[in-house]
């Protein structure tokens, strides 16, 4: 099956980009801006993120517990991101890349699946407006709190 976009997210974070890295891509803090992840439970119990890393995910959806198996694929921190997941829909990506700017940090979020099946196909075809708007509104949560919980920068004195 052919890969699908499912949505691509730009925005400009004002916070340092090892902030804004660890708030998209640790756990203890994922925690606070996404809605749906009750958990990671790593294979090995070490939550480090580095390449290769395997974990199920636990979501909640509605009131529907969902497991998802999922690995860090590539990892270079604190530029990019890449989660593979694998559900019986299908192989969902999301890539994460990350540059610094004199504004804070340029983020931009891919995410693709590969489905299962032509009917998961036209599924996502169908209803990417809707998928989009859950993903909408995560992301503005993880731009809110990441801006929020940023470390403040000292306030510059003036020459005297």
């Amino acid at each position: 099956m052919k890969q699908l976009e499912v949505a691509t997210y730009h925005m400009t974070i004002d916070a340092p980009i090892d902030h804004v890295f660890s708030c998209l891509a640790e756990d203890e803090h994922i925690v606070k801006w996404n809605d749906h992840l009750i958990e990671n439970i790593y294979e090995d119990g070490d939550a480090s993120l580095v390449t290769g890393k395997r974990f199920i995910s636990v979501q909640q959806f509605e009131k529907k517990e969902i497991r998802v198996e999922s690995e860090l694929t590539y990892v270079n921190r604190p530029y990019e991101c890449e989660v593979l997941a694998m559900t019986n829909q299908g192989i969902s990506t999301s890539t994460y890349v990350l540059t610094e700017t004199p504004d804070g940090t340029d983020v931009i979020i891919r995410l693709t699946l590969i489905p299962s099946s032509w009917l998961y196909s036209l599924y996502v075809k169908g209803f990417a407006w809707a998928i989009r708007l859950i993903y909408d509104d995560q992301f503005k949560q993880f731009r809110i709190y990441t801006e929020a919980s940023a470390p403040k920068q000292p306030s510059v004195q003036g020459a005297e």
